[in-house]
């Protein structure tokens, strides 16, 4: 399959476009579709269009194998064109003064990127320096209509000097860039870096493994915060935010479905003795009609109090329980 957006700026290309069956307004791309009205209704009644289950996807052109040349689009074997200048101009309008010596131009792995990936895929770049990347997903995604996504690692320092003064190049760098272009940098002199290019990122640091064996030996139980990270985003897919807990109430953050809740302690003794309780459920903050998704050792409540109290339990791994037991 491929983009039904085109490049090409043409009038006759600019319309909605409507899936007949479902009826949903797919709407327009910025420069228009890839074919006229007529042939893209032509196309329609062939079944030649794919379309995705919501207006926010893009549909896409079905193709066939004895029509592509390649699987690839094809490219020359030399690339050239694009030089370090053009990035390090790109990162002095961003930040004002380009942190960060010998950036990649945007416009290689732009053309890079969009030679070998379609609507869905995911880009991994395990050297992200300073997040160029991320913002070549994001414009092309804003070009074709397309949902890319990006995967991007990089250690917080990468001199002895930036250790030394604490200058986390990942957050102020890499991440503050895809902040930067997501939102729209103020003042820019190129439309489309002021106006941003949309979308949205989570941004994780890694902490200290959570080794399963330590946890059965008792040794090293993991901290409150380590562990509410771990249950909270791996529930969730969402970033968790420690600044946002409340741990008197057991609060670790809250996804657009829940708000989780997380009854746990590090403290062997005091673990022994926890669980979800009638008392501490009735005690949950409220949570704006969404439901509470809570973790605890275990519980003493049945499946009809958990209904009325609109909590959906999770069990902390039971290996975790058993060793406060054991002790």
């Amino acid at each position: 399959m491929t983009g039904l957006a085109t490049k090409n700026q043409r009038p006759n290309l600019h319309y909605d476009l409507i899936d007949p069956k479902t009826k949903i307004d797919y709407g327009c791309p910025p420069k228009g579709w890839r074919f006229e009205p007529m042939v893209m209704a032509q196309k329609i009644k062939e079944k030649r269009i794919l379309w995705p289950p919501t207006s926010t996807g893009r549909p896409r052109l079905k193709l066939f194998k004895d029509e592509m040349d390649s699987l690839f689009k094809n490219t020359s074997t030399v690339v050239d064109r694009f030089y370090t200048s053009e990035g390090t101009k790109l990162l002095d309008a961003i930040f004002g003064a380009a942190p960060i010596a010998f950036p990649k131009p945007l416009s290689l792995v732009h053309f890079l990127i969009s030679q070998i990936t379609v609507d869905e895929d995911i880009v991994l770049d395990s050297f992200a320096g300073s997040g160029t990347t991320a913002h070549a997903v994001l414009a092309l995604n804003k070009e074709d209509g397309g949902n890319r996504r990006f995967i991007l690692c990089q250690m917080p320092y990468e001199t002895k000097e930036q250790e030394k003064k604490k200058e986390n190049i990942s957050e102020t760098i890499t991440a503050e860039r895809v902040r930067r272009v997501i939102k729209g940098v103020k003042g820019a002199k190129d439309d489309e870096l002021r106006a941003g290019l949309g979308g949205s990122f989570s941004y994780f640091r890694l902490g200290r493994e959570l080794e399963k064996q330590a946890i059965l030996d008792g040794k090293d139980l993991p901290s409150y915060e380590a562990l509410a990270g771990y249950v909270f985003f791996t529930a969730t897919g969402a970033e968790f935010q420690p600044n946002k807990t409340k741990r008197k109430q057991w609060f670790i953050g809250e996804s657009r479905e829940h708000a989780v809740f997380l009854i746990y302690d590090n403290n062997l003794e005091a673990l022994k003795d926890m669980a979800l309780t009638l008392d501490i459920a009735k005690a949950l903050p409220e949570t704006k009609g969404k439901r509470k998704l809570v973790f605890a050792p275990t519980k003493y409540l049945d499946d009809d109090f958990l209904t009325r109290l609109k909590i959906d339990f999770c069990q902390l791994p039971f290996e975790i329980y058993q060793v406060a037991v054991e002790k």
